[in-house]
This record gives C-alpha cells, structure tokens and sequence, in this order.
C-alpha cells in the first residue's frame, strides 16, 4: 500500500499486473518444462546401467516376482505364453486406441451435424407464422356461404392485408412483398349426372373438383359465353384460365384433395381503397359462383427483426355441397442469412461438417474394397452409407434452395407491382429441414453402434438379434390387425366421425389408442353397443394379448441371452480403454469384471516351473521375493 501511494496509480497497476503474469507464468509454462527437462536429463546422463544385469519378470498375475541375476554369457527367451501375452496385449491396445478415435471423433461429427441442424432453424419462425395465422382466422366460421366469403374477404383480409403503415400487413412489422393474389379453381358445366327421377327437379349438376373435370375456358365478365381458343390471351384478366407455368406455380394438397397450380387469378394491388374496389367487381359479376371450388388467397411478407420470409396461402374449398371450409398453411424461409458472428460460425460447422462426410467416405470405401459383397450385410455399414448419401442430398437441395430463393428475389425486385411467388422457395427449404430432420435421426442412431461398448447394451442387441424371428411374425400380425379395424371403423363412423373420416385418420386414432389417447365419447354416443363391441375387441386383442405376446417374446430371448451370452473381446477393450485414460488423470481403477481363465493360470504356472529348472540346471543364484 505504502509502495502504492509513492509510485501512483499508473505504475502500481502495471507492477500489479507484471506480478500476476509472472506468477502465472511460472506455475503453468516455465516450472512444468523444468520438470521435464530435469526427468530427461536424469532419465539419459545421470542414470547408469549396473554392470549385472537384473530381470523383472511379474508372470501373469503370480504376487511373487522373480529377481534373477545371470551371467552375461547365458541368454534366456520368453516362454511362448508370454509373448503370446504381450502380442495379444498390444493388439489391444491399439484396438483401444482405434476405440478411443473411433468415438471422439463421431462426437465432432455429431456436433457439427446439430450446429448446422439448429443453425438452419429459428425459434421466431412458430410465433411468426402463429401471429399471422391468427390474424387472418380470427373470427372465421368453421363453414361459410359464398356470401359469407364476400364479407370476410372485405373486412377480415383487408383489414390485416393492409395496415396502418403503407405497405405493410396489420402488425407494421411485416412488410408485404409484391402483391396479394386471388386465385380461383372451378370446374365444367353440366359436369356430372343427375338420377333420372330427379332430372325434372335438378337441370344442372356441379360436380366435386377434380383435374379431368376443371374449367380451363376464358369467359367475358359474369361467366357469360365462353371465349374462342384462339383468342390472344397476352392480357390476362380474373375470367381467363392460367396455367402453372404462367403463375409460376405447383400443385396444393389442401384438406379434401390435390388441386392443380392453375387458375382464374385476380391480383390485389397494395392499396386498401383500390384492393377493396377489384373486390366489389368481382363479387358484383358473380366471380364467385356454383361452379367455383377452391379460392386461394396467396401473398408473401418479411419481417426484418427476425430476419425471415413468410409465405402464406389461406386456402377455401368445398365439395360441391355449398359451403366452404376455411385452411392455411404459412412457411417461414431465411433467404438472407446473417451477418453476424453466428452465421460464420454455423457456415464453419457446415464446412466441417463436409470435412467428416469426405473422411467417413474414404473409411466405407476403404472397408467396401475390402468386404465387396459383404459390406451391404452389415446393417451398420448400410446405415453409414445411407447417412453419406443423404448428407450430399442436403447438399444439393441447400444449393437449390439458395439458387431458387436468389431467382424470387431477382423477380421481385424487378416486378414489385406484381405477385411475387415464393412457393417453391418454401417448398424446397421445407424437404431441406425434412432431410436435416432425418439426418439428425439416422446419426443419432448409430450411437447404438456405440454403445455396443457396454455390457448391457451388447447383451440387449444380441437379444433382440436372437427374438427377431418370432418378432417379425408377431409385428405382421399387428399391422393386419390395425389394418382391419381401421377399415372397420372407417366404413363405419367415417360419414359422422371426424377421426373417422378417412382410412389414414382412423389408422392413427387407433394407434393412439393403443397408448390411452381416445375420445370414447364420440363413439358411444353415436353407437354405443356396437362401438363398445368394436372398440372393446380391438383393446382385447391388440393390447393384451398380441402386445404382451410380443414383450413377452423378448423378454424370453432376453433371458436366454443372459444364460448363454458369451462376453465379445470389445468389453476388455473397453477396460483396458478406461485403465488407461484413469490411469493417465491418476485415478485407480479396478476391473471387477476380470476373471483370469485356467489355461492363463495354468501357463503361468508352467512358466514358473520352468524358469526355476532352467535357473538350477545353470548354477544361478535364485532369488524368490
């Protein structure tokens, strides 16, 4: 302190810190090197070889060593059991060490797999698209009239599509790209039959939707006559049919069936007093009519805080009985990847990434030269490939993605009075996250592989191995069985039933039946002896007895496999693995699963024997610590 106050802050705190890296110095860099200097310097000058020369020999797991002094002229070799030993120590041990690598380098693997896995995600994604969805749903009926259309379309979308700020969508935070676009599907005239009885009351039939029958005909306003083929159709308007190609467009899978990316398509210009204004035109010459099937409201806004596109199409279908059924579906897609630190740490994981994927495809290479045929028999070396090949799949579909997203961009930039179509830029980052998905799945996976290290896990793989054949059988059944009641309730509550309502519905009601998510309310109300019959059947039989069966199975072969399991040489791999690292940090270690068998015993034994006759027949001093 005393010193502190005649030299001044300056100086006191450059002392200080002087102190601290010299000490810190001298701890971690400069007494280490002279302890390994000094160790080899006594290891190599000091240190002397006595003229006698003594052996060490610890035969096997014998307590007393045998110190055996000899003449120089007299050589004795190994027993054969200990270089036996020693050679089958060694390879051990360079097993372990091919363990060891094996291991800490499929945990860098892993890592970067999920760095790029959670790097391509962003949690603002779910809030984004669930704000957005409820913007436009709130309020809307589960069923609505063409009429109930008109008045949603004018008040619920354009009070949302266009908000206090021009531009932008209600939230003023996410900034409308292009412009919104109506898009109707319609099918024929006259499309389907009527029964004969009721031709006089019924003059016309609209069929459901579907492509053989969809109108593809331009119409002058209010669908009145039909226009000639060869009409120009340079200039095209709300009455005319366009094609996929035209719009840029796909197909949809809506909630009824698959619609065609065509249509007689409307666009709302970014302005609230005009969008409202192509409204009125279109619903006062009947631009909504009998014939129309699906209406689709497609528009595309980015939110700049969170850095992400939205692509939002708000779909209304029916089947022909009049009443329309309201859906969306929102994608969220990051085409400007950020500039921060993150993202050139993620795009380093990415590049590592490919760096595993050359490395792991030289060892399968490597090991597909040497097995040939062999190689796709092991299940393990099909799941290696088959996350190698799916690895480069992403790949491609990155590069796609990129490529299609900068195309929209480009588009949008010079065509921003227009709609800008970002669905397949939404569709391809979609199958990316799919196959990220089961990349991530796949590779984790083959931590089993791993695992085969342990004990307990090798004897469960070896008992699923011994069950798989009465497994097989028993998982057939099950999947007939499944496959027969959810035909049997699909034909029966199917037409009153949501969960019902189609065979893959009642294909997954079932299944969550088995693990106690049920609605029995729903059935017992409408048939309650004859759903308490089926349904009640299907717990008997699925539940306790075809699924125990199956446990039951297992469990078997689980304790036969506990009876004859015989221990692989990987397990004392493993304990001469966790010897070695305990033994590196200082940590003692006991094996408690080593038994030595007899024949080591009984080596050992002989090697002592001999070893002593051979000392007495010399005339050497023998020496029995």
């Amino acid at each position: 302190m005393l010193y502190g106050l005649k030299f001044g802050k300056e100086r006191s705190a450059s002392w200080l810190v002087s102190m601290i890296v010299s000490f810190f110095q001298s701890i971690l860099v400069i007494q280490p090197l002279k302890v390994i200097f000094l160790a080899i310097f006594f290891a190599l000058v000091i240190k002397k070889v006595d003229e006698e020369d003594f052996i060490f020999k610890n035969l096997g797991d014998c307590k007393e060593p045998l110190t055996v002094r000899r003449d120089n002229s007299l050589y004795l070799p190994p027993a054969a059991a200990d270089i036996e030993k020693m050679k089958r120590y060694k390879i051990m041990e360079q097993k372990a060490f091919a363990l060891l690598k094996e291991i800490l380098t499929y945990m860098g693997f892993m890592w970067m797999l999920l760095l790029v896995a959670y790097g391509e995600k962003d949690p603002n994604a779910f809030f984004l698209k669930r704000h957005i969805r409820d913007s436009f749903s709130q309020g809307t009926k589960d069923s609505m009239s063409p009429g109930d259309v008109f008045t949603w379309a004018n008040t619920l979308l354009l009070k949302n599509l266009f908000g206090v700020y021009p531009g932008f969508i209600t939230d003023g935070n996410s900034k409308l790209v292009g412009n919104a676009r109506l898009r109707q599907l319609r099918v024929q005239k006259n499309s389907c039959q009527i029964a004969g009885y009721m031709q006089q009351f019924v003059p016309d039939c609209h069929a459901p939707y579907s492509w053989d029958l969809e109108d593809m005909g331009s119409y002058d306003p209010g669908w009145n006559h039909l226009v000639k083929e060869n009409v120009s159709r340079s200039t095209f308007s709300p009455w005319t049919y366009q094609t996929e190609t035209q719009l840029r467009a796909h197909p949809f899978w809506g909630k009824m069936v698959l619609y065609r990316g065509g249509g007689f398509v409307a666009e709302i210009s970014p302005d609230s007093q005009n969008a409202s204004r192509t409204l009125e035109y279109l619903f006062r010459n009947t631009w909504l009519d009998a014939y129309t099937r699906a209406i689709f409201v497609e528009f595309t806004v980015y939110n700049a805080n969170v850095n992400l596109f939205c692509i939002v199409t708000l779909l209304l279908e029916t089947t022909a009985v009049g009443a329309f059924q309201f859906y969306s579906e929102l994608q969220s897609v990051r085409l400007y990847q950020s500039t921060g630190g993150l993202h050139i740490f993620v795009l380093a994981a990415e590049i590592i990434y490919l760096l595993f994927i050359l490395y792991y495809m030289f060892l399968q290479a490597k090991l597909m030269k040497q097995q040939r045929c062999a190689y796709f028999r092991s299940m393990w070396n099909v799941l290696e490939l088959s996350i190698i090949l799916l690895s480069w799949s992403t790949l491609a579909i990155y590069i796609n993605r990129t490529l299609l997203g900068n195309r929209d961009i480009t588009y949008y930039q010079n065509h921003k009075d227009q709609f800008a179509n970002f669905y397949e830029t939404a569709s391809a980052d979609s199958l990316l996250q799919y196959m990220i998905a089961f990349l991530v799945l796949l590779s984790t996976f083959k931590l089993w592989h791993l695992l085969r290290l342990n004990a307990k896990i090798n004897m469960l793989t070896a008992a699923l191995q011994r069950a798989w054949s009465d497994v097989s059988g028993l998982l057939l059944v099950i999947v007939v069985m499944f496959v027969a009641y959810s035909i049997s309730s699909n034909v029966i509550y199917g037409w009153k039933v949501s969960s019902y309502k189609t065979l893959t519905d009642a294909l997954l009601t079932l299944i969550s039946l088995q693990i106690g998510i049920f609605n029995y309310n729903e059935v017992l109300d409408n048939t309650p002896l004859l759903g308490g019959i089926l349904f009640g059947s299907c717990i008997l039989f699925m539940t306790f007895v075809v699924l125990n069966l199956l446990l039951s199975v297992i469990l078997v072969a689980f304790h036969q496999e506990q009876i004859y399991h015989k221990p692989s040489d990987e397990e004392e791999i493993v304990d001469l693995m966790l010897k070695k690292i305990c033994s590196l940090f200082g940590i003692p270690y006991e094996n408690t699963n080593e038994t030595p068998g007899p024949d080591l015993n009984k080596a050992d034994e002989s090697t002592i024997n001999n070893s002593k006759k051979i000392l007495n027949n010399s005339s050497i001093d023998v020496n029995v610590f």
